[in-house]
């Protein structure tokens, strides 16, 4: 089967996917030129963007299959693909499901396909306080490279804050990846909060891209999502698969994806962090039973009709 993949993301989460697909002997094509189109079985958007509403306009020959992710529903352009071009639209949130289906008319199959990681590549770590030092270290994965408003980095480090005025005795430190965007107003912000909060020396910072993210966690006590807004977030699912105790907010449909270790109110996050209690087989468990790789990939085929 000729399949071609086009993803805004360049390969960042549909990378295993292609390798999955080559892997059963179909040739796959990843970000070709539109005319790649004419020949393909199946033509793949990973995101309902300006690429997808561009590109299912073009003369094709085969099938094309539509995912709607995040930023593109709500920024309009998910709406805008004119669905009488495509065959097939899944989501990977019910939430996310939910308001474009209501926005638009479509009759061809439609899915809800949770997301997977490789569990595999996350070893499960037992944390022990027997010793080490009187360190916390919590992970902050900013997503798509930079600091947006969304993302409540400025939540993050006022959370940093009380931490280290409510236990003095322990150095707490947020490790955060990524850097700082071009939003002036909100770096602007956060810039302020670092200096006025004395948050300098306790703010370690890291490249976007980690080559190897299981070594990253490796010695992360606690992994922070206090999002406004997600479809999914693949950094907290391998926190979880390696055993870290996730704390996160509660954004519309956050409840439907992390259950229980969702928190309703960021004192209530601080909290968690505070209480200490840690249950690494739990978290890993949690996400091989509903999000392991290989059962995505094979309701992704079956949807696709990929054999």
């Amino acid at each position: 089967m000729n399949i071609i993949v086009f993803d805004d993301w360049k390969n960042k989460f549909s990378g295993d996917i292609i390798d999955h697909w080559r892997s059963l002997g179909h040739q796959v094509l990843f970000d070709p030129q539109w005319e790649a189109m004419k020949e393909a079985d199946i033509t793949f958007f990973y995101q309902a963007s300006n690429t997808a509403v561009e590109g299912v306009q073009k003369e094709h020959t085969g099938k094309i299959y539509v995912q709607a992710v995040d930023i593109e529903v709500w920024a309009g352009q998910a709406t805008a693909v004119d669905y009488t071009k495509v065959d097939g639209l899944f989501f990977m949130a019910k939430h996310i499901q939910d308001y474009v289906l209501n926005q638009i008319s479509f009759s061809g199959n439609t899915a809800l396909i949770k997301p997977g990681i490789d569990t595999k590549k996350y070893t499960l770590t037992q944390r022990s306080d027997q010793g080490r030092l009187p360190i916390r270290k919590i992970a902050y994965v900013v997503g798509d490279h930079r600091i947006w408003d969304v993302k409540r980095f400025d939540i993050a480090m006022q959370m940093l804050k009380g931490l280290m005025v409510a236990q003095p005795e322990i150095r707490w430190e947020l490790h955060v990846r990524g850097t700082y965007s071009t939003h002036v107003q909100y770096n602007t912000y956060c810039q302020y909060l670092e200096e006025n909060l004395g948050l300098k020396e306790n703010l370690i910072w890291y490249p976007d891209k980690v080559e190897d993210m299981n070594a990253w966690l490796e010695d992360k006590d606690f992994f922070l999502l206090p999002s406004t807004k997600e479809a999914f977030s693949y950094a907290t699912a391998e926190a979880m698969s390696k055993g870290i105790k996730p704390i996160i907010n509660n954004w519309q449909g956050s409840k439907e994806t992390w259950g229980k270790y969702v928190c309703d109110t960021y004192g209530e996050m601080l909290y968690e962090i505070l209480r200490g209690e840690n249950k690494p087989e739990e978290y890993r468990a949690y996400i091989v039973e509903n999000y392991e790789q290989q059962r995505y990939l094979n309701e992704l085929d079956l949807f696709l009709g990929i054999v």
